[in-house]
């Protein structure tokens, strides 16, 4: 009985620590390889799994206080002494997203549960990521954050400047800096990085210095992601503990020897703001929170007059400090133009510039202003309305008002004036023009318009000279008759017979050898712009040869044109010139020039012929 109870006591201390060893060879092992970092710095997590198996850890847990920047895998197979052991490791970077006492939770994998473990991030102090704290940061942050922001109180739309600093001690690879977006506001970066080197505490760091644009769309409390950076920093092994080593400071290593690098993440505190609204106050549709905005406007042709169908172009720049151009609002549409007077805006083009850690917008369109009548047209001021971010009020930006005077198209005559129910204004008398003249230039002007029988006698006289004409005319056809008798219809006249003048080309209707002269002047012309895909000269000069050619039936557009000509080949050229004029789209006049050679002969109606042909041929 004595020896029975040493047998029992041995066999339950056996089987106690077959049970521990079996537990032991269940559990998920985990460690840290550093049980203290600061901030932005990373920590690996390993955890080895006794045994093969294909399946993954539970990380969900992990994501509370931590980011995984990193996962790799790895699997072993021992044999020791004819035993054979196997184990699956995961190697895991994790990024604490506090300062702190932070615990690494229990993972589970396959069932089996890690121990918990803890990491102490070592505190920034001040307020994280602003200024105002960045000289407290303790001098185990090898890498910070620095935030500025230009106003907390912004009005909604408005922008807000965002000035991130990087502060390292190490090398950065692949770095990579971001303001993260947010559904709350539209971040944009402004111009390139900025780089310098400061001391702080001691302690000499290099700068990296980037500028953002924050435009947060709606009002209330905001509070926006802190700036973020990643990067890999090199990692270092002293050989000398106690940092004395003369060799590795002689080659720049007073760090130690540089082994590999590992991937780091860096978090600035949030962003936060009170956005306030859009006052009540402003007048306008859109919405404009600027610091300064200026609206100028050119005009093309300089001079404020033009014929009936061709185009001013009116550009329009507008530009606003603290805005995007594509917050600017469409100048085409807070024109508005009297009748008669059409407009054909051009497509706008928008363009961003940066000034310092400033955004300027700027918005230039171009429209051609045409009119369909003869006479004065009003172009009304142009108004801009934005509002002041630094003095927190209204102000204008603002064009004056400009009159046209639209002169009757090329080509047509008073007639066309008239019918279009409007006249062009008279000319100017020259009393009015030199008002420095006095009354002696009135008083040589006078007395002709108020003698009215003046352009009596003048009329009458000019009625006996043409009768005069006429029968000398008529007198000399008949002496001719007398002379030289009748030929048969069949026999072409004699050599001896005095040879009848016949009309020159381009005389036969509407005008003499001048209108001929002219038409073959402007066709020239035409051609020539063509050549130079010149679609303003191009058109000009068509209507011109059209009115030379054709002077008792005066064009007042291109349409008309091609509604006379009947060529649907002619019309659809003459179509694409109109578009180029007012439209400012590209023009190549190579095609029109080839298929328009000449303008076809045109010929008076049939009653017009009998009327005055009759009388001198009975």
């Amino acid at each position: 009985m004595r020896g029975a109870a040493p047998v029992r006591v041995i066999a339950g201390c056996a089987l106690l620590l077959v049970l521990v060893s079996a537990l032991a060879h269940a559990a998920v092992k985990a460690r840290l390889d550093n049980d203290r970092i600061a901030p932005g710095e990373t920590v690996q997590l390993t955890l080895e799994h006794d045994g093969q198996t294909s399946s993954q850890p539970e990380l969900s847990p992990l994501r509370q206080d931590f980011d995984v920047l990193l996962t790799s895998r790895s699997s072993s197979v021992q044999i020791v002494n004819g035993s054979i052991s196997s184990h699956v490791r995961t190697l895991l970077t994790l990024a604490p997203k506090h300062t702190g006492l932070l615990v690494v939770p229990s993972i589970t994998w396959d069932g089996e549960r890690s121990p918990e473990l803890s990491v102490t991030v070592g505190a920034a102090g001040g307020p994280g990521g602003h200024a105002a704290g960045a000289d407290s940061a303790p001098p185990a942050a090898r890498v910070f954050i620095e935030t500025a922001v230009g106003q907390t109180d912004p009005f909604v739309q408005a922008a807000v400047n965002v000035t991130v600093r990087v502060f390292t001690q190490d090398q950065l690879y692949q770095p990579s800096l971001e303001l993260p977006p947010s559904n709350d506001a539209l971040v944009q970066q402004i111009g390139g990085d900025e780089n310098r080197s400061v001391e702080r505490n001691g302690v000499r760091y290099d700068v990296a210095e980037r500028h953002y644009v924050i435009f947060p769309q709606h009002s209330g409390e905001l509070k926006l992601p802190g700036a973020v950076l990643t990067a890999r920093v090199p990692v270092r092994m002293r050989a000398d503990p106690f940092g004395n080593d003369a060799f590795a400071d002689a080659f720049g290593m007073g760090g130690g020897m540089v082994t590999g690098a590992k991937p780091i993440r860096v978090t600035s505190d949030p962003i936060g703001m009170h956005v306030r609204g859009r006052p009540a106050q402003t007048p306008a549709s859109y919405w404009l929170p600027a610091r300064g905005v200026t609206l100028s406007a050119e005009w093309r042709p300089d001079q404020s007059e033009a014929h009936v169908g061709d185009p001013l172009t009116l550009n329009l720049h507008l530009q606003a400090d603290g805005l995007t151009a594509a917050q600017l609002p469409d100048l085409s549409a807070l024109l508005a133009l009297p009748a008669g007077l059409k407009s054909y805006p051009d497509q706008a083009k928008l363009n961003n510039i940066a000034q310092g850690d400033r955004i300027v917008g700027t918005r230039d369109q171009n429209i051609a202003l045409i009119a369909d009548q003869p006479g004065q047209f009003e172009v009304p001021a142009v108004h801009v309305s934005w509002w002041d971010t630094e003095a927190d009020r209204v102000r204008e930006a603002s064009l004056p008002a400009r009159t046209l005077t639209i002169l009757p198209a090329i080509g047509s005559g008073p007639a066309a004036a008239a019918s279009s129910g409007r006249v062009p204004a008279p000319a100017t008398a020259p009393a009015q023009r030199d008002a420095s003249a006095g009354t002696a230039v009135a008083t040589r002007v006078a007395p002709l318009a108020e003698r009215p029988r003046f352009w009596l006698w003048i009329s009458v006289l000019l009625a006996l000279l043409w009768a005069v004409t006429l029968l000398a005319w008529w007198l000399t056809r008949r002496r001719k008759g007398a002379v030289v008798p009748a030929a048969p219809a069949a026999e072409m006249p004699s050599p001896a017979a005095p040879a009848v003048a016949q009309p020159t080309r381009g005389a036969t209707y509407g005008g003499g050898p001048r209108t001929s002269l002219d038409a073959r002047g402007a066709r020239a012309k035409f051609h020539e712009a063509c050549g130079r895909s010149d679609a303003g000269a191009a058109r000009r000069h068509l209507l011109a040869w059209a009115a030379a050619a054709w002077p008792q039936s005066p064009l007042l557009g291109l349409q008309a044109l091609a509604a006379q000509l009947g060529n649907p080949d002619i019309g659809a050229r003459l179509e694409e010139l109109d578009r180029a004029c007012f439209g400012g789209e590209a023009w190549n006049g190579a095609a029109l020039a080839a298929i328009l050679r000449e303008l076809p002969a045109r010929h008076p109606p049939a009653q017009d012929r009998r009327s005055k042909l009759a009388p001198l041929y009975p």
